[in-house]
């Protein structure tokens, strides 16, 4: 039988220059974390002062967005996977909304709200005091807060993989376990919880380190986590040798992380269904139906409606008005940006995706390794970046005469985001690939189809779909992007998520909420395609 050629060199020197690329702002950072160890005085000054504080509050806040995200992600992808009831539909496509408005727009939208001098607090304060009733003073500018906006946010991450675990497994299991005796609740906690563990636990994983990379919600409210010390230590201090070394110790707390939710998933198999084995939608009706509908939509009631109606608010209330042109040109340079990164990420997840099919264990790894930058904070990308341009100015100014400027460019831009969401192309491209049977390319070697024509005639046709996937993923995903984009972005060029943060972090919440409200649009018009694939449970 005709079998492909092992791959060509060309195909493994693209990608061995691709994985250094995209390797590189992670080893500058661990580079110069480790170079920061020779200035012991800096580290002692830190662990003395505020290391502590950041360690702490970041876990916290990572601990109360799980529990959040599991809370809202876990029972309502096992409601819309294993029952039918009114409104399923519409609510398994509202679990991706929260992905459209991000963590840092969530915070401004209920600060302006429940902040204790909020309109609504003050309501709600009024109301319960008509009732003889008091409330205690609640701070949403905390890490319980902060935990539980980023737990809201992120909720899709759990419930997207989970609805997908719960319904590819065998339909025969829960038949048997209602054969038994077991009751609704005993087959979730018993048996979907369970074989569902390698979905949920890597959905967790995701948000975690999405709590360890996020900069923009917790600036907002001021609590100093890894990110903000990070930031105020290289930008606001100039201490360089304590932002390497905090960006040393978030990425070795990233590795850990992925290494630990991969021998998670690697330790728990299971049989995916075969034809015919999914288990039925079971009907129910009468308050039960209510109820489980009630509890899907509030994922998508507080992560997207509700602050979109609190952010319009806001802006209507102030007499605060949208300035079109300056918000068209800000979403102009968001939607560019977001097509430049996808122009980039796409085909070298493509080459990466062949490396990973027919390379050898080296090229594998090597991929694999490259993937990891999303893991890494964006915040701990651009200093890695801002490393090696100070690096090379010095050099070319040094040895060549040469009077570079690479500090804010569109290069390492798109540098920062190639290495940070590399791996969202990559999964649904490996994934497609993935499904396309060897078969198929023996029969299309022996008609005597050259590699690139079974490409263009065999692999790309089928991946159509994966290919859509991830370039929408990665364009939703660069829209959102706050730390890299504010660091890196070149002077001149404005996002939606850069003006709403400069807004919001002058207290000028009304003025904020526009450019919000105009990213959470751009973010959404993706996610309103990428809904019917994530409804009908297909994965890329």
């Amino acid at each position: 039988m005709p079998t492909m050629t092992p791959m060509p060199r060309a195909l493994a020197l693209a990608t061995l220059l691709l994985v250094i690329a995209i390797s590189l702002p992670l080893g500058a950072v661990l580079v110069f974390g480790l170079k920061s160890l020779a200035s012991p005085q800096t580290l002692i000054a830190l662990a003395e002062s505020v290391l502590a504080g950041y360690v702490l509050n970041t876990v916290l806040i990572s601990l109360l967005a799980g529990v959040v995200a599991l809370g809202l992600g876990l029972p309502s992808a096992w409601m819309i996977a294993a029952y039918a009831f009114p409104g399923r539909k519409l609510l398994e496509w509202s679990m991706i909304l929260p992905m459209a408005m991000p963590a840092y727009v969530l915070a401004y939208a209920y600060t302006d709200a429940l902040d204790p001098s909020g309109w609504l607090y003050r309501d709600v304060v009024g109301l319960l005091a008509s009732l003889g009733l008091q409330l205690p003073r609640l701070d949403i500018r905390s890490v319980w807060g902060a935990g539980i906006v980023m737990g809201v946010a992120l909720s899709p991450y759990v419930a997207l993989l989970a609805k997908n675990a719960f319904e590819e497994r065998q339909g025969a299991a829960f038949d048997a376990a209602r054969a038994m005796g077991l009751n609704a609740v005993q087959i979730f906690f018993r048996l979907a919880i369970p074989l569902a563990r390698p979905a949920w636990i890597a959905g967790l994983a995701l948000v975690v380190m999405e709590c360890f990379a996020d900069y923009g919600t917790v600036a907002f409210f001021s609590v100093p986590t890894f990110s903000t010390g990070l930031f105020k230590a290289w930008f606001s201090y100039g201490d360089r040798a304590s932002a390497a070394f905090l960006g040393m110790l978030m990425l070795i707390t990233m590795v850990v992380l992925m290494a630990f939710e991969m021998r998670a998933r690697g330790g728990a198999a299971w049989v995916t269904s075969r034809a015919g084995g999914r288990a039925m939608h079971t009907p129910v009706g009468g308050s039960t139906a209510f109820l489980m509908a009630m509890f899907c939509a509030v994922p998508g009631l507080l992560g997207f409606l509700f602050p979109m109606y609190l952010l319009v608010h806001a802006a209507i209330s102030a007499g605060v008005g949208p300035d079109v042109s300056k918000l068209f040109a800000q979403a102009l340079n968001t939607i560019s940006l977001g097509l430049i990164a996808v122009l980039v990420i796409l085909p070298a997840a493509w080459v990466c995706g062949y490396a990973l099919r027919y390379g050898g264990r080296w090229a594998k790894r090597a991929v694999r390794i490259a993937s990891a930058g999303y893991a890494m904070p964006g915040l701990v990308i651009a200093v890695g970046l801002l490393a090696w341009s100070g690096l090379a100015t010095e050099i070319a100014d040094r040895w060549l005469d040469w009077r570079l400027a690479l500090a804010s460019t569109g290069v390492l831009l798109v540098g920062a985001y190639l290495t940070r969401f590399f791996a969202v192309g990559l999964g649904p491209i490996e994934s497609g690939l993935g499904r396309i049977t060897r078969n198929l390319e023996w029969s299309a070697s022996s008609l005597g189809l050259s590699r690139f024509q079974v490409f263009q005639y065999v692999h790309f046709p089928l991946m159509r779909g994966a290919t859509g996937v991830a370039a929408l993923l990665i364009f939703v995903d660069v829209v959102k992007e706050l730390p890299a984009t504010l660091v890196l972005r070149p002077f001149n060029l404005e996002t939606l998520a850069v003006a709403a943060h400069h807004l919001a972090a002058d207290e000028l919440l009304a003025q904020a909420a526009w450019p919000a409200i105009t990213m959470a649009i751009v973010a959404l018009l993706p996610l309103a395609i990428l809904g019917p694939l994530f409804g009908g449970g297909r994965r890329s």
